[in-house]
């Protein structure tokens, strides 16, 4: 695979891994997750991309992390050999993480795309208490003899005082992720806190090489004290963590005079050589200690995989109930807009292109005196059919409007939304927080979409009744040979019933002054029924299609968006599935690749 390939994949897995992180810390009660989201962000970015774009082992990085007030800048010290880091009394003074850097210039520092992630390098040297998202680098002083870290960097890293991956902690896990081996540093009278031990399970998680220093101790305390940080840590520690590393080192560092602390390679050098030979031991070699690294995190991401995506698969299950009841709703408004509207709308305008029709079918000219003579002969039968229509038919009960119907559609989509919504709030944080927006921001907000598409789709639908009305008699009109066929199929069913009736009363008698008026109206009522036919199929079409219209330009719309609305702040379903589908295969092919380059581990190599 080429460098390019690679350094797309690796930085595509750390920056969704990075969006899972982002989701997660807009939700309080996710912080652990998004702890170890931005660890296995890191481990992508500051691990796996160098390695696999051939960077070099050295330098490796050694990270000093710890609690507050535990004497992490004492153990930077005496790992550098000489006082270079800021001791400050003030818990949490340091706030971003300084690399100190070995005397050899020609040292390289890693170049890869996304290295340290959003950590911007500082160029001039600050205060440790600068409170941004960068890192600075500071060159140690050249020592003769050479010190056993020549090849190394030690960076001192901000406190471990909360487990919410935010602010100053985001920048020590981009540092911790990117370390090749670990010092925990946890003083005399808070080794056992909550926070810092979470975090030191999720080194060892990691599969960091990590050396415990346990600081401020009475020197003749410190044997039981690391028997009793064996039993209360290390004892402690899941079964799952334990079985996949090695017995823990750990160190002392006393209470230390003033002379000692300054002079860490003179004075200082009984306590300094124990813990540098802790480290040597981790790192017979650069290549190795950089192979278990890579190896480890390739591992963590394997092993954690599920758990990363735990969260991207409720949140996803969730938005899935939320989509489904949501085209439930509008499914439920579509049913009530034809059951009650549609079913019984007649569309009076066709009422209208119906008489324009028969209008139009009336003899013109010298026959426009046949077409008034008929006319009046079928008066009798008018006046008859109207008395029996009003007799025998019941008026027609008013129904509700348009309006009406799509309003108190929408209360109801939106009520049951609502409801489904407080039902379910206890079972994940995306329904208490639609609750909590629902009548302030949705509610409202969906009624202003309503009636701005409403007032769109009636405009539509004016448009597209009145060409469906206008049709008929346009085609009409256009076509002249079509019309005079039509009156003249119209006025030889009327002669054919005049003959009819002469016919059947020959010779003539009065009954046909009764007959003849009889028979013009029944050619007249079936050429009436001929044209409701046609009408009415133009009526049924536009039926037909204002559903249509309402579910492109209403209901399909307003969905797409109360589908969105769960305030998940910008985890859309679609971002979601991209991140649940891709993560797994780049974790897959990341771990091809490094195969490919290292087919075969010596038994002497083996991670840790």
């Amino acid at each position: 695979m080429e460098p390019l390939d690679h350094r797309t994949k690796t930085q595509q897995l750390a920056d969704d891994l990075s969006w899972l992180e982002d989701h997660c810390r807009r939700q309080p009660e996710l912080a652990e997750q998004a702890v170890h989201l931005r660890l296995a962000a890191g481990l992508a970015r500051n691990v796996l991309g160098p390695a696999l774009e051939d960077q070099p082992p050295q330098p490796l990085h050694v990270a000093v992390v710890g609690g507050a007030g535990t004497g992490k800048s004492t153990v930077v010290n005496f790992l550098a050999g000489a006082v270079v880091a800021e001791a400050n009394p003030q818990a949490g003074y340091t706030r971003h993480p300084t690399a100190y850097l070995p005397a050899d210039t020609a040292i390289p520092w890693p170049s890869t795309l996304g290295f340290l992630g959003p950590l911007r390098r500082l160029t001039q040297e600050q205060p440790g208490n600068l409170d941004e998202d960068v890192y600075q680098t500071r060159r140690l002083a050249p020592t003769t003899p050479p010190s056993p870290l020549a090849d190394f960097v030690i960076w001192d890293c901000p406190d471990m005082t909360t487990w919410a991956a935010e602010h100053y902690v985001s920048r020590l896990l981009e540092v911790v992720s990117l370390a090749d081996m670990i010092v925990y540093v946890a003083s005399d009278e808070r080794y056992n806190d909550a926070v810092p031990t979470e975090f030191f399970r999720l080194l060892i998680r990691a599969g960091k090489a990590v050396v415990v220093c346990l600081t401020k101790a009475r020197e003749s305390d410190a044997g039981t004290l690391v028997e009793h940080f064996r039993q209360e840590v290390l004892g402690r520690i899941p079964t799952t963590d334990a079985t996949t590393i090695p017995p823990i080192p750990v160190v002392t560092l006393p209470h230390l005079s003033m002379s000692v602390r300054n002079d860490p390679a003179g004075e200082g050098a009984k306590y300094r050589v124990p813990l540098l030979n802790q480290l040597l031991v981790l790192s017979p070699s650069a290549a190795v200690a950089r192979a278990r690294t890579v190896r480890n995190a390739l591992h963590y991401l394997e092993a954690a995989g599920d758990s990363l995506l735990h969260v991207a698969r409720r949140d996803l299950a969730e938005l899935e109930t939320w989509r489904e009841l949501v085209a439930r709703g509008r499914t439920q408004f579509e049913e009530r807009y034809q059951n009650t509207f549609l079913a019984v709308e007649t569309f009076q305008r066709f009422d209208r292109t119906r008489e324009q029709v028969l209008a139009m079918l009336e003899l013109p000219g010298p026959g426009k005196a046949v077409s008034n003579a008929l006319h009046l002969a079928r008066t009798p039968w008018r006046f008859a059919r109207e008395f029996v229509v009003k007799t025998l038919i019941r008026p027609e009960l008013p129904h509700q409007s348009e309006t009406q119907v799509c309003a108190e559609s929408l209360q109801g989509w939106l009520d049951s939304l609502q409801a489904e919504a407080l039902r379910r709030s206890g079972n994940h944080p995306i329904w208490m927080t639609i609750i909590r927006n629902f009548d302030a921001t949705l509610k409202p907000q969906a009624r202003a979409r309503f009636e701005e598409a409403f007032r769109r789709l009636q405009m539509k639908e004016t448009d597209e009744l009145d060409q469906a009305a206008r049709a008929v008699p346009e085609y009409l009109t256009q076509n002249p040979s079509v019309l005079n066929a039509l009156r003249g199929v119209v006025l030889a069913a009327d002669l054919v019933a005049v003959v009819l009736m002469i016919g059947l009363n020959w010779p003539p008698g009065w009954e046909l002054l009764l007959l003849l008026p009889l028979g013009v109206s029944i050619s007249h009522q079936i050429v009436e029924s001929v044209v409701n036919r046609i009408v009415g199929v133009s009526r049924t079409r536009v039926k037909d299609h204002r559903l249509d219209l309402l579910q492109e330009n209403l209901t399909a719309p307003l969905a797409d968006w109360l589908t969105t609305q769960p305030t998940t702040e910008g985890s859309s379903m679609e971002k979601l599935k991209r991140v649940l589908t891709r993560v797994p295969l780049a974790i897959r092919s990341l771990q091809e690749s490094v195969a490919a380059k290292a087919p075969h581990t010596p038994a002497s190599e083996n991670p840790v």
